[in-house]
């Protein structure tokens, strides 16, 4: 359990108004170029966050689910738990990158885990409602949903950093995000592209050898990789907020 000067001592780290050298006002190349730096900087430390996550879900998936592909419901199941793996890992990462950008020095998995902990229930509510909003929009002729998507894009860093409500959290997201998001579309699909060269085999790999370890370790690296999304997620969220800065005040973070 963490104590309140714990929890004080560490939010000292993740003020997202302090200014970090390489976040720069928002546009794709601005956003896109951090965010391959802090992921390939730091991708041994990626590598074990998500390790300790993913990897006894992989193991069960390979191992009890036989071919989970089969059926619908197997499907499902493995999406959820896949994403709540992400949702597990993501607060932590969040926080371990902040205090890299702010004290050059990285956290231990263990402070990154115990302090995302702390965020996970209000990011598992605003999550859910974003994917709910997203899936709608989806059944409405695709375009509403890529356009809640992009309005909804930097949720998971404002959950996280940003003392608000559920409803606050979306408002504010909709708010950084307006007037940006055609190029908050190019970046994501840039950063799409350029995972999907490397999970697309990893997947394929996952998916049809028979010997189980390298089935696993495939399907724990394909996870890795797709953290690069949050990473830029996250430089996209600071890279709004360094923009909307001189014309649009930030209001205080703390109660």
């Amino acid at each position: 359990m963490l104590s309140a000067n714990s929890i004080n001592h560490w939010q000292n780290f993740l003020d997202p108004r302090k200014h970090v050298p390489s976040i720069r006002t928002f546009g794709v190349i601005n956003v896109l170029g951090p965010s391959l730096s802090l992921f390939i900087s730091h991708f041994w430390f990626i590598t074990k966050m998500v390790f300790i996550v993913v990897a006894p879900f992989e193991i069960f998936k390979v191992l009890s689910l036989a071919n989970p592909y089969d059926k619908f419901e197997l499907r499902a199941q493995a999406f959820l738990l896949g994403r709540l793996c992400h949702l597990l890992i993501a607060p932590a990462l969040i926080y371990a990158l902040m205090k890299f950008m702010h004290t050059g020095v990285a956290p231990g998995v263990h402070e990154s885990y115990r302090w995302g902990l702390t965020r996970l229930g209000k990011l598992l509510v605003c999550a859910a409602i974003a994917y709910f909003l997203q899936a709608l929009g989806y059944v409405f002729l695709i375009i509403p949903g890529i356009m809640i998507g992009l309005t909804l894009a930097v949720v998971y860093p404002i959950a996280v950093l940003e003392q608000r409500s559920v409803s606050d959290v979306l408002r504010r997201s909709s708010q950084l995000t307006r007037g940006y998001r055609f190029e908050i579309l190019g970046a994501q699909l840039v950063m799409w592209l350029m995972t999907l060269m490397i999970t697309i085999p990893l997947g394929l790999m996952s998916q049809n050898v028979s010997f189980w370890p390298l089935a696993v370790l495939a399907a724990i690296v394909e996870d890795v990789i797709q953290q690069a999304s949050l990473v830029l997620t996250l430089v996209m969220y600071l890279s709004l907020l360094r923009t909307h800065q001189p014309s649009r005040p930030i209001v205080s973070l703390t109660p």
